[in-house]
């Protein structure tokens, strides 16, 4: 994130400085651990092309472990890490980008709502045009509707709109207003939200290669789901595979991109069939996409693509050890010791899982954090040893010591969706300091 002039600090600062220079604002809102986070950084903002783009708007980087950050958070409607938002020099909202384009998609979709706004529009601007019919939107409206972050809006767009329906209405219009592109994007999205797809339509798409590549992100993320609520299921995963293993070798894509279309290809071939000579080649492949990265952001996400890809292939004995490798040369290796201790209760080892989700909770910074990880830890300690309650007690005493650390923001956003999941746990238990923390809920 070198090449790009980030701001931090107080928002309102930022705010009245894009006002006062008459530049959008664009927000990142992430956290250190978080490999989507770190796919961003390493694939998207390092590019000298959006490098070069961020020169047009001002760039503010809001961590979820600064201060005061959840409350902030909460003001602004983001929850999920990252959250991308576009704003005007007046602070209201342009569009949220989706953080899973491949770099040149992201690129173009970030020009788009620049676009957009310069014409006196916006993704809420485009949204009630086109549900209303007052008038026709431009095609990069349709594109900046289609390309938006449905996953990260928290009702800032939709408002009391419901997502299936807003979105099957969406790619009718565009269908009818010749916005094919658009249309065919909003459908997936739609098919996703409403739990069901179209399986002709989706072997069309798929028979389009240009079309299929321009959704590489959904189908990289989600294709697997959309072919198991859609009809003609094997036919489905053959086309989904042949793509899978095109983009699994096209060099034009990130080396996270590549690894998750290797996953993707081997995953789509287990439905058809088990084949060693798939489960070969994603180890081969992990090996080589991580002997080439030296940058720790994007090294980050390629080994928990790696360990996702390697599990599902069977491989869970060099997932964990690759795991375990990774511990003393990652920035954030309390996030892979939570994956160690699901192997640890993969293979019933209750002692492992408690023992890593522990040593991940010692290990990791942030007010944020470490409450997201004191309350793994003391769940899983009620769950597994729920007669320890000498454990359970000491968990619940440290986890009250980070919720003081926090302050007022322990209560916000983020931590407070972490905090009222102990809840109910809390109240099959005894003792001076779960009683505390039950009351500090």
């Amino acid at each position: 994130m070198a090449a790009i002039a980030w701001l931090s600090g107080e928002l309102d600062a930022a705010l009245a400085q894009a006002r006062a220079q008459q530049r959008p604002l664009f927000l990142y809102w992430g956290a250190a651990w978080c490999p989507p986070c770190n796919r961003v950084k390493g694939d998207l903002f390092a590019r000298d092309d959006f490098a070069r783009r961020s020169d047009a708007v001002l760039c503010y980087h809001l961590d979820g472990d600064s201060a005061c950050a959840q409350a902030l958070a909460a003001r602004l409607r983001l929850r999920s890490y990252p959250t991308l938002v576009l704003y005007t020099p007046d602070g209201g909202e342009i569009t949220r980008l989706p953080c899973e384009l491949d770099g040149e998609l992201f690129d173009a979709a970030f020009d788009t709502a620049l676009t957009v706004h310069a014409a006196g529009s916006s993704a809420a601007a485009a949204l009630d045009a086109a549900l209303s019919g007052t008038r026709a939107l431009s095609a990069a409206e349709w594109s900046l509707l289609s390309h938006y972050s449905w996953d990260t809006d928290e009702g800032q767009l939709l408002g009391q709109r419901a997502l299936a329906p807003t979105l099957a209405a969406l790619a009718s219009t565009a269908a009818s207003a010749g916005a094919s592109d658009a249309a065919a994007r909003l459908n997936l999205h739609a098919a996703l939200a409403a739990g069901q797809a179209d399986g002709d339509s989706l072997l069309a798409l798929l028979s389009d290669a240009r079309l299929a590549r321009a959704n590489l992100d959904i189908f990289n993320n989600s294709g697997l789901i959309l072919i198991k609520i859609a009809s003609r299921r094997e036919e489905l995963a053959a086309a989904l595979g042949r793509l899978a293993a095109q983009w699994a070798d096209d060099f034009w894509l990130s080396a996270s991109d590549r690894l998750m279309a290797v996953r993707l290809q081997m995953r789509l071939a287990r439905l058809l069939a088990p084949s060693q000579g798939l489960q070969e080649q994603v180890r081969a492949r992990v090996e080589e996409a991580l002997a080439e990265a030296s940058d720790p952001y994007q090294r980050h996400t390629l080994v928990n693509t790696a360990v996702s890809a390697l599990n599902d292939a069977g491989l869970a004995a060099q997932a964990e050890q690759l795991l375990l490798s990774e511990l003393p040369r990652s920035h954030s290796p309390y996030y892979f010791m939570l994956s160690l201790a699901a192997s640890a209760k993969r293979r019933s080892d209750s002692a492992g899982v408690l023992d890593w989700y522990s040593r991940a909770w010692q290990a990791s910074t942030g007010p944020a954090t470490r409450l997201q990880w004191g309350v793994t830890y003391l769940s899983s300690v009620i769950d597994l040893t729920p007669q320890d309650s000498a454990r359970i007690e000491a968990a619940a005493a440290g986890l009250l010591t980070d919720i003081h650390a926090a302050g007022a923001d322990a209560h916000q956003q983020r931590n407070q969706a972490q905090l009222k999941k102990l809840a109910p746990k809390l109240n099959t238990t005894t003792g001076p300091h779960t009683t505390a923390l039950l009351n500090a809920l």
